[in-house]
């Protein structure tokens, strides 16, 4: 097969009174590249050449009312890309927002970890201090306790002693007639 001539066709340009306004410009988001396929030898190239003829200016009332409807379409335009920019700043600013309030929460909640983690671990070593002084105090009470069944026991045996003694001479003063000495201190006086 032979390469095909590529066809020519030919567009005939619009006769405006003012250029029509530049293209806005557009944020381009970032997309993955798609390879372009190539045209093959059996495929049909076309290309568009425009007529370069000087336009004639036709002067007609639908002119003006154009040229309105053009600059109020510019307008909105102009307003649609305000209004769309507007909106891309305040999610970027909303983004932002909840990115630091989130990084806030969290640097909160570990903070709060380890504080309680910090507690907690007084709170153990409070604890065994408690534990360790409570077995300290019961075993002051049981000495305590010992000390005072020692002396109650030695108390004990004493006014026995005493009483035994107070017996002996009561029968010794009953053998003899004698009266005690110690009850004549009292009395002597």
């Amino acid at each position: 097969m032979a390469v095909e001539e590529a066809k020519k066709v030919e567009v005939e340009p619009e006769c405006l009174a003012e250029p029509p306004p530049p293209p806005p410009p557009t944020v381009v988001e970032k997309t993955p590249s798609v390879p372009e396929e190539k045209p093959t030898d059996e495929a049909k190239t076309v290309s568009v050449e425009e007529k370069s003829e000087p336009c004639e200016e036709k002067p007609t009332e639908g002119s003006v009312d154009r040229d309105v409807v053009l600059a109020r379409v510019a307008t909105e335009k102009k307003g649609a890309l305000i209004k769309a920019w507007e909106e891309s700043e305040r999610s970027k600013i909303d983004n932002k927002a909840e990115k630091k309030l989130a990084a806030i929460g969290a640097w909160e909640n570990s903070k709060r970890a380890e504080l309680e983690a910090e507690l907690k671990k007084i709170e153990e070593t409070l604890e065994k201090k408690k534990a360790k002084y409570i077995e300290k105090m019961k075993n002051k009470v049981a000495l305590l306790h010992k000390t005072a069944e020692e002396k109650r026991a030695n108390t004990e045996a004493k006014r026995g002693e005493d009483v035994l003694k107070a017996e002996e001479l009561a029968a010794k003063c009953r053998a003899t007639g004698a009266t005690p000495k110690k009850l004549l201190r009292w009395f002597s006086k």
